[in-house]
């Protein structure tokens, strides 16, 4: 019982803080987009 409760528990903090790495990821992105884009005008 207090194996599966763990296991639960490590899944729901791991998951959330990987999406929010990827959102991140994509948001330095769209930055460096825009950015090489202002710098082409």
């Amino acid at each position: 019982m207090i194996g599966d409760k763990f296991t639960c528990r490590t899944k729901l903090t791991i998951e959330p803080a990987h999406k929010l790495k990827i959102d991140q990821n994509k948001l330095q992105n769209c930055r460096s987009n825009i950015l090489n884009l202002v710098n082409v005008l």
